[in-house]
């Protein structure tokens, strides 16, 4: 296959990037990128080999396939979580697709040294209160706060965190179950059963909806009268016997006797037309 230079890049694939479109090997090497999107394994267009597809693509998974899983785990603080005030999550980064997913410690040690991943550890505050407190001038940043502010920071190294997690006062709030007992008087077991209750890390969709804000106050669709119109409405006109109003001349102003602020147009130099 032969392309002119600037219909193609050239490239280098890790493993856990791309695999062979025919077998589902993976594949790591130079590659060519096409300007029509289609990757092949070589170092020119002229000594290309076969097609690559995204390790986790559909042409994989539809010749049987399986490719590595890449799927978030199922995360619960522990008791000493909830003593210490915090947990610590893991999340890891798919460079080829970009796929973040939140990992168990476990699995976060096996995965976070390959080259094809990105990962980073977040601390997760637990303490209450989830909202911030504001007493005497003073403010005391809750979880939320303080969750958020972890988070933008790991967000450097995870790019894109900070829209994946949408609830940030997640095992917060938490709340005994035991008449008479609060949750931090519990024996480890029955904490460990409430903690397993709540909702668990793995989430699909925001918890609560943007609010649509509309215009509900009223709109004044009057046309506006022309200045003329307002005018002679407001002080009646020479012939209405509404007395001149706002009709009433400029020289007449200027020669009214009883108005001595104005002055006389006929007396002296202190006349309007020696104004500079």
């Amino acid at each position: 296959m032969w392309l002119p230079v600037f219909k193609y890049l050239l490239k280098f694939a890790k493993l856990g990037m791309f695999a062979f479109k025919s077998t589902g090997q993976e594949y790591e090497g130079a590659y060519v990128e096409t300007n029509t999107g289609k990757l092949y394994a070589g170092n020119s267009p002229t000594d290309t080999k076969e097609e690559l597809v995204a390790i986790d693509s559909d042409a994989i998974r539809d010749r049987g396939i399986t490719p590595p899983v890449f799927e978030s785990d199922t995360v619960f603080p522990s008791p000493t979580d909830y003593e210490r005030g915090y947990m610590i999550r893991y999340f890891l980064k798919n460079n080829t697709s970009g796929k973040i997913i939140e990992a168990s410690s476990s699995n976060f040690a096996k995965l976070k040294s390959k080259p094809y991943y990105k990962s980073s550890e977040l601390k997760w505050i637990l303490d209450k209160p989830a909202k911030d407190i504001f007493n005497q001038g003073y403010v005391f940043n809750g979880a939320i706060t303080r969750n958020k502010a972890n988070t933008k920071q790991v967000s450097f190294t995870i790019t894109g965190l900070d829209t994946f997690i949408t609830e940030y006062d997640k095992f917060v709030n938490i709340e005994s179950d035991v008449k008479g007992f609060k949750f931090e008087e519990l024996p480890k077991k029955e904490k460990i059963r409430i903690i397993k209750q709540q909702r668990s890390n793995i989430q699909r969709t925001p918890k609560v909806k943007p609010k649509v804000f509309l215009n509900t106050e009223p709109v004044d669709n009057t046309p506006a009268l022309p200045i003329s119109q307002s005018n002679s409405s407001s002080g009646g006109g020479s012939t209405g016997g509404g007395g001149g109003g706002l009709n009433q001349s400029f020289d007449e102003v200027m020669n009214d006797p009883d108005n001595p602020s104005m002055g006389n147009n006929n007396l002296t130099s202190n006349s309007a037309n020696n104004y500079y």
